[in-house]
């Protein structure tokens, strides 16, 4: 058995960042010396300790530097507005993603899910020792940067001769962490293919996943994200969200006009993002007047500058979703815009006609797994869960 003593100063280092996980590219950057020289220290440590491999060289770093694993902070985005209600789905999706490795959280634009994701991973933080990690992949345009986006979450940089991807495997092959991928749904095949690699690779990682459509992989469980309560025990998750947004902007709501904003509420579906635009328009339309423009939903739902472009409006939700379909997913999208409910596969198959998209949606591939909640469900989901943008197609 090797002694501390029989490590050198410089050994030391690097063994106690290698048992933090760090890669060779790292731990030169930390400590001022090539790549080559840590190589170099990690080949003496494993001579030295008779050990096979990296992953036992970490387990036994604490023992021998005195060093414990650090347990680093939440890398999530710090939230910009308070977040109101949601505790049952925020004890449901907790329990799902301490279940189960992979879990996606779907729905349509603008329902909340993000949101959701980030507060039950802030929550959840103190049970992944090695990190939670957010993952943001609105600006990811081709689905083979996942791993790019990943990457530069982590800290991690390009290493010659090796593959991005193979550089995040490597980094989280011992960690138990927690990764947020946000916003899949432009990318939905990149993400399921990198998924797979990081899963198999990496047992401690549990991923949660955002997504207006499933990822369609066996792997996935998936959190259907509902709008926002309109009365549960006399309370409403999307009437406080309302009356909190209006107070923000500084004109707070007395309690007896709160029937009138559960109309409201109840008209927008209990859609966080709609009550979020509706509610910053309070100060220059009041209650009335926010009743009276809802006939014209898309002229009135809209906001001013925010960084996420598709988030300024409702319209900008619908269109991010609708540019996603192919032409012949476009095409039924407007047939089955005729239903102001929850509809079936059958009635969409019959509004389509005798067209291919008909018999896709008549098809098992199509009809129950796309129409309802998979790539055509981007849209979909979104009117079966908020019947008057039916009629906005």
């Amino acid at each position: 058995m090797v002694a501390a003593a029989d490590i050198s100063p410089r050994e030391a280092e690097v063994l106690a960042l290698v048992g933090e996980h760090f890669s060779n590219a790292e731990i030169g950057a930390r400590l001022f010396i090539g790549v080559r020289t840590v190589e170099t220290h990690v080949s003496s440590l494993l001579r030295k300790l008779q050990v096979p491999d990296r992953r036992e060289l970490a387990r036994r770093a604490p023992e021998l530097t005195g060093v414990g694993p650090s347990h680093p902070a939440p890398v999530l985005p710090a939230p910009l507005t308070s977040f109101v209600g949601r505790a049952r789905e925020r004890t449901e999706l907790a329990k799902m993603i301490n279940a189960h490795r992979q879990v996606t959280a779907a729905g349509p634009g603008g329902v909340g899910k993000t949101r959701l994701a980030l507060a039950v991973a802030a929550e959840a933080a103190g049970d992944y020792p090695d990190g939670v990690w957010f993952v943001d992949l609105v600006p990811v345009t081709d689905p083979g940067m996942i791993a790019t986006a990943v990457a530069g979450a982590l800290g991690l940089g390009e290493q010659p001769g090796r593959d991005i991807t193979e550089s995040v495997l490597t980094a989280l092959a011992d960690r138990h962490a927690l990764v947020v991928l946000d916003n899949c749904e432009h990318v939905v095949d990149g993400a399921a293919l990198f998924l797979e690699r990081l899963l198999a690779a990496c047992p401690g990682v549990t991923v949660l996943a955002t997504s207006r459509a499933r990822l369609m992989v066996p792997f996935e469980r998936v959190y259907p994200v509902p709008p926002l309560s309109l009365a549960v025990d006399d309370e409403s998750d999307a009437v406080a969200l309302f009356m909190e947004r209006a107070a923000a902007v500084g004109w707070p709501l007395d309690p007896p006009l709160r029937e009138a904003v559960a109309s409201i509420c109840e008209r927008l579906d209990g859609m966080a993002l709609a009550i979020e635009l509706a509610a910053a328009r309070y100060p220059a339309l009041g209650l009335d007047g926010i009743s009276a423009a809802l006939s014209h939903p898309l002229r009135m739902l809209t906001g001013g500058s925010r960084a996420d472009e598709r988030h300024r409006s409702v319209r900008a939700a619908l269109d991010w979703s609708h540019a996603l379909l192919e032409p012949a997913d476009r095409a039924l999208l407007r047939r089955v815009s005729v239903f102001v409910a929850p509809f079936t596969a059958a009635a969409a198959a019959e509004v389509a006609g005798n067209t291919a998209a008909g018999a896709e949606v008549a098809g098992s591939t199509a009809a129950g797994a796309e129409v309802a909640e998979g790539r055509e469900g981007i849209v979909a989901d979104g009117l079966a869960g908020w019947p008057n943008r039916a009629c906005w197609w």
